[in-house]
């Protein structure tokens, strides 16, 4: 049976590297597994501070021991792949071995076009996002790696030291929704697949974009159960009832409108117990990485609490 490992996403959004580094240290102490730190050059108002994914992820490095770091998730139009493949490796081998590495095919088009990187339609970054995939992976294993792709070309390149994790740090890959095409990639290449934190499907259709994966396994002959599962979901959590409304009104859900896309964030909301009987729910149909997203992370007061109270439940 696979083992239920717990995250937290870590705020890098008006914080100083104090802050982020404060939090990541706390969720060491109370038992996560894993923090998430994600990839943007600013948020949905360019004017706040964004605190840069690589040079924060790197810097934690140093300042933790146990914890595994996790971009979730790089967004491959960012950088090139061989540069992306020499920066994890390195990583790897700083952190001893401790990087799981997320990527996506990028979505947020404002932020790309106000920084003058190019945005193409979904089916082209998917497509570049595939290759570059295959890139890392080819120069986490090989040498002298000849690659004629579409969008990347490697002629005789090498890219050392290779991580410590054999064959290569674990990919995440990150969707918006269960979508046929990304379903597709993570088939492939993924060794966790995860749906953002701002749309958390109900049971029963999370139940079915893992059916409609596991098909897409089979057509790649890859097995199904090498792939872990896993949800970013909003988080709650309080002593009792009365903290909990208090922290609702404080903390309402947030919303996400792309184009013709909006989301209204769905998460857990309760006491430890609550939240465990919530949690239990996907467990149950196969998910195995929760990456929780607590709206008063920076008090470190939710981090205790579910770390006491709420892991120890799936252990």
């Amino acid at each position: 049976m696979q083992r239920t490992l717990f995250g937290a996403n870590v705020p890098q959004i008006g914080v100083d590297y104090e802050t982020s580094k404060k939090i990541v240290q706390e969720c060491e102490k109370y038992g996560f597994d894993f923090v998430w730190i994600t990839d943007h050059l600013h948020d949905f108002l360019p004017s706040k501070s964004y605190l840069e994914c690589w040079t924060t992820i790197s810097a934690l490095a140093e300042a933790t021991q146990r914890i595994r770091l996790c971009t979730v998730v790089l967004n491959n139009l960012f950088r090139h792949p061989s540069l992306v493949a020499k920066m994890a490796a390195t990583l790897d081998g700083i952190s001893g071995g401790r990087l799981d590495l997320g990527i996506g095919a990028g979505w947020y088009e404002s932020e790309c076009i106000s920084n003058g990187i190019p945005f193409p339609r979904a089916s082209v970054r998917i497509e570049q996002l595939e290759e570059a995939i295959e890139v890392m992976e080819r120069l986490w294993t090989a040498d002298n790696v000849s690659f004629p792709g579409k969008y990347y070309t490697l002629k005789n390149a090498s890219s050392n030291p290779k991580p410590v994790q054999n064959p290569h740090p674990p990919i995440w890959i990150g969707i918006m929704k269960g979508r046929s095409r990304m379903l597709k990639v993570i088939a492939k290449h993924a060794d966790v697949w995860t749906i953002s934190s701002i749309y958390l499907p109900e049971p029963s259709e999370y139940q079915q974009i893992r059916t409609t994966l596991e098909n897409y396994c089979h057509e790649s002959g890859r097995d199904f159960d090498r792939i872990r599962s896993g949800v970013g979901i909003g988080c709650v959590v309080a002593e009792n009832e009365s903290k909990v409304r208090e922290k609702v009104r404080k903390f309402p859900p947030t919303s996400l409108s792309i184009k013709n896309y909006t989301a209204q964030q769905m998460r857990v909301e309760g006491t430890p117990d609550r939240c465990v009987e919530k949690l239990r729910m996907y467990a149950q149909i196969g998910v195995t990485r929760f990456v929780m997203n607590f709206p008063d992370i920076t008090t470190t007061e939710p981090i205790r609490l579910f770390g006491e109270k709420v892991v120890p439940a799936f252990r």
